[in-house]
């Protein structure tokens, strides 16, 4: 098949020009269209690392803010008993502070931090519940939970204070049953994925650390609760 006139006048394109035509804008178009996916995959990845970080300033914030205003309240209403509602562990710690904002802000509750299963990964969460460990007797109130951060392999908790009255304060690995509370709070959170923003270890420091009903008795080397 010829394209072209005896008379040697353009009259159209040969099939070899047509071919060559169509396969030079096939790879034009896929240039430019795998430029614009390489692009959107590239500003994806930046949102997410960007979302992602904003999450853990998040978590970072309301962990800072909750230890800090860490109420000492008392552990239960046994006038006898002189030891804090306090419960730090390795891997979880629980206390009496004002609930975030989002929740209730500043309502008094026990809230618990600590790592449970997620679908295929774990997640920190945050448990509350409004009943206060020295209310009266009763059924406690079912335990809400909010999650905090995906995909956490483990969190670490540790605490700074004297292990009793006679020795320097050191970080030790629990607190619980203590007439007061840590001077200070470390918090470590491994995440499970290497692509995800790591975790900067926080220390935070509870504002008030012994209740105001409980006074220091020199007899029983103990807390005395004055009401």
């Amino acid at each position: 098949m010829k394209g072209r006139t005896a008379g040697g006048d353009d009259a159209g394109f040969t099939l070899v020009e047509i071919l060559v035509a169509v396969a030079l804008t096939g790879l034009l178009s896929s240039l430019i269209f795998g430029g614009i996916g390489f692009g959107a995959r590239a500003w994806t990845k930046v949102e997410r690392r960007g979302i992602e970080g904003t999450d853990i300033g998040a978590v970072q914030g309301v962990l800072r803010r909750t230890i800090a205003a860490a109420f000492p309240a008392f552990a239960s209403s046994d006038p006898t008993d002189g030891s804090i509602a306090f419960d730090g562990e390795g891997a979880s710690l629980a206390l009496v502070a004002p609930l975030p904002a989002a929740i209730e802000a500043g309502v008094l509750a026990r809230e618990r931090f600590f790592v449970a299963q997620n679908g295929r990964a774990q997640a920190l969460y945050m448990g509350w519940r409004l009943d206060l460990p020295s209310a009266d007797e009763g059924t406690p109130l079912a335990e809400e939970t909010v999650l905090l951060l995906d995909h956490v392999r483990s969190a670490r908790f540790d605490y700074f204070g004297p292990p009793d009255d006679m020795q320097n304060p050191i970080w030790q690995e629990a607190w619980t049953g203590r007439p007061s509370l840590p001077q200070m709070v470390r918090v470590r959170i491994e995440r499970d994925d290497s692509r995800l923003p790591p975790w900067p270890d926080r220390v935070s420091q509870p504002r008030a650390t012994t209740n105001p009903a409980c006074v220091y008795d020199p007899v029983d080397v103990g807390c005395r609760r004055i009401r």
